[in-house]
Formats: structure tokens, sequence, C-alpha cells
């Protein structure tokens, strides 16, 4: 798609992103893109629960799910994925939200920022895409408590959380099945 061919972001949107001090770190035209990002992925989470409730694939879970947990995908997984994407759209506008209370909080946030960074200026014109990058690595910084997560998307590490290596660092389960375990320290 063409600068010319793409509408512009409404930036006014981006006011209600408040969480991790975003009103003071981050542009408000970052801040859009993050509320796009997100009102995206909630629709495309309802639309692969709609399909496995009708036993379809989901076919956007790439977006938002590491490989190995696209397997085997069952409503009520997809129904806790829902719920877990509205929590964090929810939490990015509490100016007190803790961050992610669960593994699948942590992967709706990451799918957010890397949404916003990555695909909404593919859609919508943005200014400063540089600053765009910026304010979500700094959002990044601030909104994980730990990055045990992105362990997920690198098949290399598959167990680690099982691994001495893991206990000696504290990691909390990377399991499918304890994607919506609260975490201890919450």
């Amino acid at each position: 798609m063409d600068e010319v061919d793409r509408g512009s972001l409404d930036p006014t949107i981006g006011r209600s992103i408040v969480a991790f001090g975003a009103e003071e770190a981050c542009s408000l035209e970052s801040r859009a893109a993050i509320v796009a990002a997100g009102e995206v992925l909630t629709d495309l989470i309802a639309h692969d629960l709609g399909d496995v409730a009708a036993r379809r694939e989901a076919f956007n879970a790439e977006v938002y799910l590491p490989p190995a947990w696209r397997i085997g995908l069952d409503e009520d997984f997809m129904a806790g994925m829902a719920n877990a994407m509205t929590s964090v759209t929810t939490g990015l506008t509490n100016p007190i939200w803790d961050g992610p209370a669960n593994l699948a909080e942590q992967l709706g946030l990451r799918a957010i920022l890397d949404y916003a960074a990555d695909v909404v200026p593919e859609f919508w014109k943005i200014e400063d895409r540089a600053r765009l990058e910026d304010d979500v690595m700094e959002l990044r910084e601030r909104g994980f408590q730990d990055t045990d997560h992105e362990f997920l998307f690198e098949p290399e590490m598959d167990g680690i959380d099982k691994s001495d290596v893991g206990a000696h660092l504290g990691m909390q389960s990377l399991s499918k099945r304890d994607a919506f375990k609260r975490f201890m320290n919450r």
C-alpha cells in the first residue's frame, strides 16, 4: 500500500492509554497505535474463538500465540485468551495497572506491542515511526516484570522453565495448561 493510500490514525484515541506512565513517556500517536492494535487483536481472537467453536482452524493464532501453543486449541482455551486480551486492553487504560497477571496476559501485551510497532504503520500513516518503535520499547520495559514468555518463541529453549537453569532463575511455568494461572507475586 502506498503512503498516499493510507489513512491517518486519529491520535486522540491514544488518550486512553495511560498504564505504565504512558502519558509522560509516549507520544499520543504511539498510544493511538496501541489502541488500534488492541482493537484489531481483540477482533482476531474473537474470530478465532468462533472458528474453534465451529471446529475450524484458528486462522489468526500465529499473531498472538507461540508456535507450540497453536496445536490442539479448544474453545475453553480460546475463551481464556479472549478474556486475557480484554484484561490487557482494559489494563492499558488504567494508570495503576500492575501489568500482566498471568502468562496469557503477557502474550496479549506482547502481541499488542508487536502489532502496534510492526503492523499498524502498514495500514495507517504514522508520522514518526522511529518514535513509535522507541515508545513501544519503553512500554515493554515498563510493562513486563519478567520476559520469561519470550522463551516460548525460541523452540531451542523448550523446557527451560522445567530445567535447573529455570529453577535457578525462578522462572514461572511456560506450559499452555498454566497460561491462566495467576503469577504468585500478584
